[in-house]
């Protein structure tokens, strides 16, 4: 079933120096319990297209077709942990913002932090947790709202190369187990392909969809373990190629 479906989406801003197109006709559906991830040239108008998905910013024309099952959350690059409110306290942030039922939303907290090893972190404060266990923080905190769509904004870039490997294994176990969709924008060629069911490359200012891939790796197989299969550096050849290339 599609979730989300992107329609003839354009975006234009204007200045005083006059217009900048920034996408252009951008057409994709992103299918329930996917993941697709998003790359595309530096400038190309990642970021903003997530952010149009997300209903942060409005396009200048088309549309976004949801189903009524659709729920989505923002989770931005950064973690977005309060330094002076408890790990237990920062993953309730949405449900208090949004004056939900807290009883069952920290019910809920709870037992996400359980299953993915930071009870007994619930009390510490975020610079007490490692980069990956922040990370991991964040993402309880947006699944606390109960989402079946995701959208991730490079959460990995802040974190060490050798930390971004283990997160992203444990973002998408995290992900898988939850049964949820998630879109990841990433300029990380290697990431997008050892993540993701699908792989949309943007085109350089103004953004247009220029492919889309297929990933075929062994979706049994954690994204550390899925960068040593023999066709992996085909796809991210393939995909350099792409996003390389000048726009037609």
């Amino acid at each position: 079933m599609v979730l989300v479906e992107l329609r003839d989406i354009s975006l234009t801003y204007h200045s005083r120096d006059g217009e900048t197109e920034a996408i252009k006709d951008v057409n994709f559906g992103i299918d329930e319990k996917e993941f697709v991830a998003i790359v595309g040239p530096s400038g190309s108008g990642k970021t903003t297209l997530l952010k149009i998905m997300a209903g942060l910013i409005a396009p200048s024309g088309g549309d976004i077709i949801k189903t009524e099952a659709a729920k989505i959350a923002y989770m931005p690059q950064r973690d977005g942990l309060f330094e002076w409110r408890s790990i237990a306290k920062n993953v309730l942030l949405q449900p208090e913002i949004a004056g939900a039922n807290l009883k069952e939303a920290r019910q809920y907290a709870d037992e996400l932090l359980e299953k993915y090893g930071l009870r007994e972190f619930r009390k510490k404060r975020p610079s007490e947790l490692s980069g990956g266990m922040r990370q991991r923080a964040a993402l309880i905190r947006t699944l606390v709202s109960k989402p079946n769509l995701m959208l991730l904004d490079e959460p990995f870039s802040a974190l060490d190369f050798q930390t971004r490997l283990y997160v992203c294994d444990d973002v998408l176990r995290i992900i898988k187990a939850e049964e949820k969709t998630a879109v990841l924008v990433t300029h990380d060629i290697n990431e997008a392909v050892s993540m993701a069911d699908r792989v949309i490359v943007l085109s350089s200012r103004p953004a247009t969809v220029k492919s889309v891939y297929s990933i075929g790796l062994d979706k049994n197989l954690t994204p550390l373990k899925r960068r040593e299969l023999k066709n992996f550096p085909t796809y991210f050849k393939n995909i350099w190629m792409d996003m390389e290339a000048p726009n037609e």
